[in-house]
């Protein structure tokens, strides 16, 4: 690389890194995910225990959901220079997602030999709004598409030195500590690598017969990822997966009973099985989700519309002018004479929506994360293409439009994302938290709502509750469906839904109610209802909670 090209490179990580930095520590509010990777990981920091007195566990209980630990562990040394805060919780993942641009230029050099290809990979990562926005939080799948890249380069950089296979192999392995998905992604980018890359790899390999320590090492990487995968399928860490599982949501008997009837049917038989059998009902289901991935409408005009957490509103994953820019760069590509090694890059792309067309959301923006991989390098494949054949002129007037379809994205991001949609974004907790901590030692308990999900792990992230403490008491009603459970009890705090007939009458239970729960009470009982409450957290001027004691300062 030469000198311009180093500072090239140096600029676009450092204009990435503001991009995913800027404000993250304040926006957007914190999710509930987030605050128990930050509790666990000051519990952890503080005892050596996670929230249910665990010691320096690989698998965290946290919800029911089990998450892989190794987020939380990048979260402590933050928390130990900036305590316990948002901006603590999200670092590692901005850090993690600004590295991600340089780790693909690296591999991207490694794998083609063409370093302005690199680099155009690398600009488009570093802008992609798909991925700065996962970059912004303490989104796990986020560090795990660091680690698959990292370790894709590392297994591809020098095959014949064994030191660098065994620090891929760790890379792979601390992927499969990030994130549920990577159970999958691992596996299959590993088996990718080897097919695409084996005749690279076959003559750079040597014969190993001699030397005993690198079989060890291998061996030892090997059942350390055999110990994982054990561990995330056995026991209660089974049941998040199976509850999330395309195939564990069967059709409603009422459905099959109208598919009887309307074939004038009393009960099921081969015919009913080869048109209506469950093969052909989640074959169906799992081509409907995977083929969302790669529309439209979701990578270029309206995102993931099942979760509005995953995308800003009125914007696709990716931009429009970028998902014509990857629909013309994979054009190209397919279209030139290919090495077997730059298939690689196809492959990644048609397995990258495999863990979310496998799970039961209709689409999903954070299971589907590693497509932003493929799309960047397809990206800058079109303007590796544009800059070579076309004049300067055209090609900056393409950067233009880049760069103002970004601050389209980003005025929608920060100015009405959030705004739009508070209740998904559990906009509020910090502020009625803080006036709650306040007031609670005048009443003898508080009910705060639990309508919203998980209000319990706000109470401890926001308040810093000693997890020694909590650590005594924690006890989580688990969902014998596999799906998250519920805290219902913390000292004096109770989380759940509110008693209207009880809890409102009480002079000495201070009550935080969802503005939901109150606006469907008012519809009972009538609009007195507001007159005896307060509102809380107003966004837009609309409270997200009521309370019956205190107004805000």
């Amino acid at each position: 690389m030469t000198k311009k090209s180093r500072l090239a490179l140096a600029v676009l990580i450092a204009v990435g890194f503001l991009l995913r930095v800027w404000r993250v520590g304040s926006y957007p509010p914190l999710l509930w995910d987030e605050a128990s990777l930050g509790y666990n990981a000051f519990s952890i920091l503080k005892t050596g225990k996670d929230e249910y007195g665990n010691f320096l566990p690989l698998i965290f209980k946290s919800f029911g959901d089990y998450k892989p630990g190794l987020y939380i562990y990048l979260v402590i040394p933050f928390i130990k220079l900036l305590g316990l805060t948002e901006l603590a919780v999200r670092l590692p993942g901005v850090i993690l997602g600004s590295l991600t641009p340089l780790v693909l230029f690296w591999f991207v050099k490694e794998v083609l030999k063409k370093e302005k290809l690199s680099f155009f990979s690398a600009l488009a990562l570093a802008f992609l709004p798909w991925h700065i926005h996962f970059s912004r939080g303490g989104w796990e799948a986020n560090a795990m598409v660091f680690f698959l890249v990292l370790g894709s380069w590392l297994f591809v950089k020098n095959s014949s030195k064994l030191f660098i296979v065994h620090c891929s192999l760790f890379i792979f392995l601390l992927a499969l500590w990030t994130y549920q998905g990577a159970k999958m992604m691992v596996p299959l980018i590993l088996g990718g690598l080897v097919f695409f890359l084996w005749p690279v790899l076959k003559k750079q390999t040597k014969v190993i017969t001699t030397l005993r320590l690198p079989i060890v090492m291998s061996c030892v990487m090997l059942l350390l990822m055999g110990v994982w995968f054990y561990q995330s399928f056995t026991g209660p860490a089974r049941n998040r997966p199976k509850a999330m599982s395309l195939f564990s949501h069967q059709r409603p008997a009422e459905e099959i009973k109208s598919l009887l009837a309307e074939d004038n049917q009393f009960e099921k038989n081969f015919h009913f099985f080869v048109f209506h059998g469950e093969w052909l009902h989640y074959t169906r289901c799992f081509l409907t989700r995977y083929f969302n991935h790669f529309s439209p409408r979701f990578l270029a005009f309206e995102g993931d519309w099942a979760s509005p957490r995953h995308s800003a509103p009125y914007f696709g994953m990716i931009g429009h002018l970028n998902f014509l820019l990857f629909l013309f760069g994979l054009g190209l590509f397919l279209r030139e004479k290919r090495s077997r090694k730059e298939n690689l890059f196809v492959y990644w792309l048609l397995i990258a929506p495999l863990p979310a067309a496998l799970s039961r959301d209709i689409i999903s923006g954070v299971r589907s994360l590693f497509m932003v991989i493929p799309l960047a390098f397809f990206i800058g494949y079109g303007l590796n293409w544009l800059l070579k054949k076309q004049n300067k002129f055209f090609f900056l007037g393409i950067v233009f439009f880049l760069i103002l379809d970004l601050a389209y994205h980003q005025n929608l991001y920060f100015e009405h994302m959030v705004k739009r949609r508070p209740k998904d974004w559990l906009y509020g907790y910090k502020e009625t938290i803080g006036l709650v901590k306040e007031k609670q030692d005048g009443f003898e308990k508080v009910v705060i709502s639990d309508f919203y999900g998980q209000p319990y792990i706000y109470y401890l992230f926001y308040t810093q509750y000693s997890p020694e403490k909590y650590q005594r008491q924690a006890n989580l009603n688990e969902n014998q469906f596999g799906d998250v459970g519920k805290v219902e009890k913390i000292d004096n705090f109770l989380f759940r839904p509110i008693s209207w007939e009880t809890d409102i009458q009480k002079e000495d239970i201070l009550m935080v109610a969802s503005s939901e729960e109150v606006l469907r009470s008012s519809l009972i009982r009538g609009q007195e209802v507001y007159s005896q409450l307060v509102p809380l957290a107003e966004i837009n001027k609309q409270p997200m909670f009521y309370t019956n004691e205190f107004k805000q300062e």
